[in-house]
């Protein structure tokens, strides 16, 4: 099954739209790929500001303008996905049919960014920002589903 079929887009209260599994997903399965054009931080002048909810560091100075479905992904402080091979949605744990998918929207970033989060999860961090400031015991959580680009950049910092 093509990955473009795991998923489906729904309407999640108070969150937009969001991805939801449309069987039981394997824990490690790619689910989908963020990907769309590509644009470096130093040409991000004059984008509509409506396109930078779709922005997707793929490295510390390039973006994917994401397409859907991988755009619609909600965040969850208690993630059942994350991120392999910088631009893939995986599974992290089983998924069952219905379920919605979500990632931490922290490995991806390495930008001073704040969000408040309204994950509604008992892990609910309340203030969402960059991977340099999530605890160690999540890094070491999502060791294997955060972009080595990002892991690279915070070794640097």
């Amino acid at each position: 099954m093509p990955i473009k079929e795991l998923v489906y887009l729904k309407e999640t209260p108070g969150m937009g739209l969001g991805i939801f599994a449309v069987r039981d997903i394997e824990k490690d399965e790619v689910i989908a790929e963020f990907h769309g054009p590509r644009i470096r931080i130093e040409n991000m002048e004059g984008i509509p500001h409506e396109v930078w909810d779709h922005l997707f560091n793929v490295d510390i100075c390039d973006y994917i303008i994401a397409r859907e479905p991988a755009v619609r992904t909600n965040h969850s402080c208690d993630p059942n996905a994350g991120i392999v091979k910088d631009v893939f949605l995986a599974a992290m744990r089983n998924i069952k049919k219905d379920e919605e998918v979500t990632f931490d929207y922290s490995v991806v970033t390495v930008d001073d960014w704040q969000m408040e989060c309204r994950c509604g999860s008992p892990q609910c961090r309340k203030i969402i920002g960059n991977y340099a400031g999530l605890p160690d015991d999540i890094k070491r959580k999502y060791k294997n589903y955060t972009p080595g680009w990002i892991k690279g950049a915070q070794n640097t910092q």
